[in-house]
């Protein structure tokens, strides 16, 4: 099961990026990832799921192959110049990937 993603990923790169308080000072940081992985909106039956407020944001999903992204629930990330806000890890690491839904980021 470890070769789920095959055929299907493609070459990927985002940035993730980070906001700490260094000395009272706001310091932004940003990490570029390459990754092995799908970014694509979530599919009409998965909205139905969100609760009613939520189904009009625009959801989108990231399967990467286990251990490449490594996000967490809350990261910010940059893909093609746009801005998301991961809200869900799902581990399939037994099959092969790891599943996220990510929000655009209206900050």
């Amino acid at each position: 099961m470890t070769n789920t993603l095959n055929g299907w990923e493609v070459p990927l790169t985002l940035k993730r990026i980070k906001q700490s308080i260094i000395d009272g000072d706001s310091v932004k940081t940003e990490e570029i990832i390459n990754f092995q992985g799908v970014f694509q909106p979530l599919r009409d039956d998965q909205l139905q799921f969100k609760p009613e407020g939520q189904r009009s944001w625009s959801w989108y999903w990231i399967h990467a192959k286990a251990g490449t992204l490594n996000l967490q629930t809350q990261d910010k990330i940059e893909f093609q110049g746009t801005r998301y806000k991961v809200m869900s890890v799902k581990d399939y690491s037994l099959y092969g990937y790891i599943e996220y839904q990510v929000i655009l980021d209206y900050e």
